[in-house]
């Protein structure tokens, strides 16, 4: 094992930051908790897509290669079906907070935005701020500001939105940390939903940590996501005497000690790109490096968001990836 590997790996396993995480799902729909997948997620096509094309991850736009099968489109959430339509069809399910929180952003123009109508809730345990994300939603009844307790109702179920229709009403639902406070700045563009954007918001695999919940409930979130698997690592120059802003906001992002001078920092990502350590280096890099990549026998694009290339063991940032440093780095 690469020695910076081995070194996120034995960290990962020390004490558990922050408090206990309690979750409940946004609707009556239980049928991720009972196996009842077809009956939870939504698919991409009612009639040609399996369920699982709902879920969070590398689930959709599937290639086929003589290396194999790969899935190279990521979903960011969980595509939850409704339960309940009145006598036009329409969803009537209420969407609710999956935890205690606030209200930080409520868009309520269905063409602002490819998620539509979407309420954005800040949630607070310890770990630094997640943000539970509702999106598609056919009405929103909460404004920015307002505190919430889990199970209180956000909007009406709905398909506002690119793309959708009401016979694929569903409301996607995200858990993700905010990689740069300073989102603006980062767009340099017209940006309506500030810092909440979804590019600005990198969540997990929220499905197997309810899953996780069920089985125990005392279940600690950082141990959950020092859990991740490492799909590459970057190393980018160190600028100033300060840790990054991103560890300042997530301090189980934390690996070695910040404060004592380092040529650069090295960053564990999943193969999402969803950040699960940062680590001071000695090593002298004069730009952001890829120094490791889970081996693939085909191109690193179709792993990584199109943000790696390259073959086999080697790998170099593309634009995409370079314009994703600068985000969690907030190098802009």
């Amino acid at each position: 094992m690469h020695r910076a590997l081995a070194l996120f790996a034995i960290l990962a396993l020390g004490p558990a930051y922050g408090q206990q995480v309690n979750l409940r799902l946004p609707t009556e729909n239980r049928g991720l908790l009972t196996g009842d997948l077809a009956g939870f997620y939504m698919p991409t096509d009612l009639n040609n897509k399996p369920p699982e094309s709902g879920a969070w991850g590398f689930v959709r736009n599937v290639r086929e290669f003589p290396e194999g099968r790969v899935y190279t489109r990521f979903h960011e959430g969980l595509d939850i079906r409704p339960m309940h339509r009145d006598a036009r069809g329409l969803p009537t399910d209420m969407v609710k907070a999956i935890a205690t929180g606030t209200v930080v952003y409520a868009n309520d123009s269905a063409s602002r935005s490819n998620y539509g109508k979407y309420v954005v809730v800040r949630h607070d345990w310890g770990y630094g701020p997640f943000y539970s994300l509702y999106a598609h939603l056919a009405t929103t009844t909460v404004k920015a500001g307002q505190p919430i307790l889990a199970g209180d109702p956000l909007g009406r179920l709905g398909s506002t939105g690119a793309g959708l229709n009401n016979a694929r009403a569903h409301v996607h639902l995200e858990l993700n940390i905010m990689l740069s406070e300073r989102f603006n700045d980062y767009l340099g563009a017209a940006n309506p939903h500030g810092n909440h954007n979804g590019l600005n918001l990198s969540g997990f695999n929220l499905a197997e940590f309810y899953l996780l919940l069920q089985k125990n409930p005392r279940a600690s979130l950082a141990k959950y996501l020092h859990s991740q698997p490492q799909h590459y690592r970057i190393m980018v120059p160190r600028k100033g005497a300060g840790t990054l802003p991103i560890v300042e906001r997530y301090p189980w992002l934390r690996f070695g000690n910040h404060d004592l001078p380092s040529k650069s920092w090295e960053i564990a990502c999943t193969r999402s790109g969803f950040l699960v350590g940062i680590a001071p280096s000695n090593r002298e890099v004069s730009k952001p490096t890829v120094t490791y990549v889970r081996p693939t026998k085909l191109n690193h694009r179709y792993y990584t968001l199109n943000r790696l290339t390259g073959t086999g063991s080697t790998a170099s940032l593309t634009a995409s990836g370079e314009r994703f440093v600068r985000l969690i780095t907030d190098n802009f």
